[in-house]
């Protein structure tokens, strides 16, 4: 009788043992899991920050590619009102217009139009118009250069001439 409850004793001692084992390895599986789950949203974090600088590189290269066309869709726009010959003035007029269908197609918006609203990040003043209306105070009266942007990205300002509300 000794002997069986020496072996029940001894197989108690193995399960609370292996109890014990077992509790801490669900202890550590919990943490594991909890740490995993952190690196996880760490690396999604990481990879939509990647992703969005990406485009933002993209767009920033665009830009400037384009940039560097402007001042020959410039030239142009100033060679239309010295061009006599129909035939070349239609020719240029094409020309023109697949450079402004390619400006589209990249998502180039033209800023700077009278009649909007001055923006400082956007309109580099040049000039300034004096009025005596309120609602004319800060807004864009002529535009002597257009400017172009790729959503938020300023490719180049547009210069303009504004009108300021004359001070007594």
């Amino acid at each position: 009788m000794e002997k069986r409850d020496d072996l029940t004793y001894a197989l108690f001692k193995v399960l609370k043992e292996k109890e014990d084992e077992l509790r801490k390895l669900k202890e550590e599986i919990k943490s594991l899991t909890l740490l995993i789950k952190k690196e996880r949203r760490d690396l999604e974090y990481f990879q939509k920050k990647w992703q969005e600088e990406e485009k933002l590189r993209d767009i920033k290269n665009r830009g400037e590619i384009i940039s560097s066309l402007l001042h020959i869709y410039d030239s142009i726009e100033g060679a239309k009102s010295k061009i006599k010959d129909e035939n070349l003035l239609n020719g240029l007029l094409l020309i023109e217009k697949q450079f402004l269908d390619f400006l589209k197609k990249e998502g180039v918006e033209e800023i700077g139009n009278v009649g909007e609203k001055f923006d400082p990040s956007l309109h580099q003043v040049i000039s300034i118009d004096i009025t005596n209306k309120d609602e004319e105070d800060g807004v864009i009266s002529e535009v002597y250069r257009k400017g172009y942007k790729i959503k938020n990205y300023l490719i180049r300002p547009a210069y303009v001439k504004v009108y300021k509300k004359e001070v007594n």
